[in-house]
């Protein structure tokens, strides 16, 4: 969508697919015009940056809104992944992802990222041309992600296109087609629930997130129920691990290369990757959009939002607020603190996965700018954005080199 056509602030829909293709111009717009914008009956939009961290520190108002607040959800807590949930629930299973993603653990981790990360771009570095996504963004957080959780290695090759399938699941426009992602989903889970008896059963276990999801006792010493096991392995580690690190890499190298000469200048100063890696979370975050529900009527910044109504927090909108940053709409290696973004969300619901995310992200550009001196878009590459309205990647990231 080019600027001229880019919907008007005041009409500006989140959920719309044809607003959220090109929005930034838009979003600029509506920042400066609106604290609160209200897109449709009992949804209200959050552009601004410092708004959005107040509404995170008020989580006994502003309760989890799921990733399809505009449904009814029925599901039982077991069912609910983690991003969606609210304490205790959300307590109870961050506590085992903070502790299997914990600094110590990072650093465990860093030799096996790296190996996983030589042996991908090995492929494909001779060949003189690449997508990206599919040599590099895709395979690198699934093959990591099936090493630390545990997931048998013949299985790890479709980890993406499951993960691809959930979403499917979701944001398919078809209803056939999205019936057939659920289909080849329920297919997927069968096979991991059979994984996770036979760990259960084994008095041998090794020491990955699997074992840890599996022996996780809370204070009454119960264990988590077995649909809830599944479920924090298939959507809050599968899932959670590499749809947005696949867009985060995808990102990252767009706009490396969107700009002549900056892929060598970082390949000339090294410390400059995971600076680049903070500037994509904030100039292109993968995740654009999360929502909150109100717990009770509150007031929204002088707008009254009735319980259960949505707020949408529009984390791309604040990522590029004037307020808090320089020259936002540039992609700059220069900021004084590149981690003040809002990339990984804020507050209790803070990606607990984002040190595995960094750490990905920064050793793939590190292996790729070892082995490959100059990389350019292809010819005719353009950006295509995923059909998801909550995320942003390019479909493909055409290179040559």
């Amino acid at each position: 969508m080019s600027a001229a056509e880019a919907p008007r602030p005041e009409v500006y829909n989140p959920f719309d697919p044809a607003h959220v293709d090109d929005h930034f111009a838009t979003l600029a717009a509506l920042r400066e015009s609106v604290r609160v914008h209200q897109p449709m009956p009992g949804v209200y939009y959050v552009p601004r940056y410092d708004d959005i961290v107040e509404v995170c520190r008020r989580p006994e108002e502003f309760g989890q809104g799921g990733f399809e607040p505009l449904e009814a959800d029925s599901r039982p807590p077991e069912l609910i992944q983690l991003g969606e949930s609210d304490p205790p629930e959300h307590t109870k299973v961050r506590r085992i992802l903070a502790a299997a993603l914990s600094p110590p653990r990072m650093r465990d981790y860093e030799p096996i990222v790296h190996e996983i990360c030589g042996e991908i771009v090995d492929r494909f570095a001779s060949r003189g041309q690449a997508d990206i996504i599919e040599d590099l963004g895709a395979p690198l957080p699934a093959q990591v992600i099936g090493r630390l959780a545990g997931i048998p290695a013949e299985m790890r090759n479709r980890l993406r296109p499951y993960s691809d399938d959930l979403i499917g699941a979701r944001a398919q426009p078809d209803p056939a087609e999205a019936r057939r992602c659920q289909q080849r989903v329920d297919a997927f889970d069968e096979e991991l629930r059979a994984v996770i008896a036979a760990r259960q059963r084994s008095s041998q276990r090794p020491d990955d997130l699997m074992t840890q999801v599996i022996e996780y006792r809370d204070e009454d010493g119960q264990p988590l129920h077995d649909k809830k096991i599944l479920a924090t392995l298939s959507k809050d580690v599968i899932v959670g691990g590499i749809e947005t690190t696949t867009h985060l890499i995808g990102n990252l190298f767009f706009l490396l290369l969107s700009e002549p000469g900056l892929y060598e200048r970082v390949r000339a100063d090294r410390s400059l990757v995971p600076v680049a890696v903070e500037e994509t979370l904030r100039h292109h975050n993968p995740v654009q959009v999360l929502f909150r529900r109100a717990r009770t009527d509150v007031d929204l910044f002088g707008t009254p939002v009735a319980e259960g109504e949505v707020v949408c927090l529009g984390y791309s909108a604040a990522n590029r607020d004037p307020r808090v940053f320089d020259d936002p709409e540039s992609f700059r290696l220069d900021r004084p603190d590149p981690r003040r973004h809002l990339g990984f969300g804020w507050g209790i619901h803070l990606c607990v996965g984002a040190p595995l995310a960094r750490l990905e992200a920064t050793a793939g550009l590190n292996a790729v700018l070892d082995r490959i001196a100059h990389m350019e878009p292809a010819p005719g590459f353009d950006y295509q954005r995923v059909l998801f309205f909550m995320m942003r990647g390019p479909t493909r990231m055409d290179v040559v080199f």
